[in-house]
């Protein structure tokens, strides 16, 4: 049988809690922010005003993902540098 460290034990609990908390407030600010898009919608008198509340509401889980997928790299030390390439198709 593996004889586990209690310090390895802990760190990895606390990490492992660190990302749970931090993956539901994620989830509180996406269920935010449809509930925001709704009320907008539910409250449009006209065509602009509910083309108005898509384009706010896009923008706010484009800005939304992009901080949490950069918390969530930061988190995991995967962060990449500008400086690093990135394969793509015609590589």
């Amino acid at each position: 049988m593996i004889a586990l460290d209690a310090t390895f034990v802990s760190t990895s609990l606390k990490t492992y809690q660190d990302h749970a908390l931090r993956l539901m407030e994620f989830g509180l600010i996406n269920t935010r922010s449809a509930l925001q898009f709704a009320q907008d919608v539910w409250t449009a008198k006209s065509p602009e005003d509910f083309a108005q509340a898509m384009v706010d509401y896009g923008r706010r889980q484009f800005e939304c993902w992009t901080e949490e997928l950069d918390e969530l790299s930061a988190a995991t030390g995967e962060k990449q540098n500008e400086e690093d390439e990135h394969a793509g198709l015609g590589d």
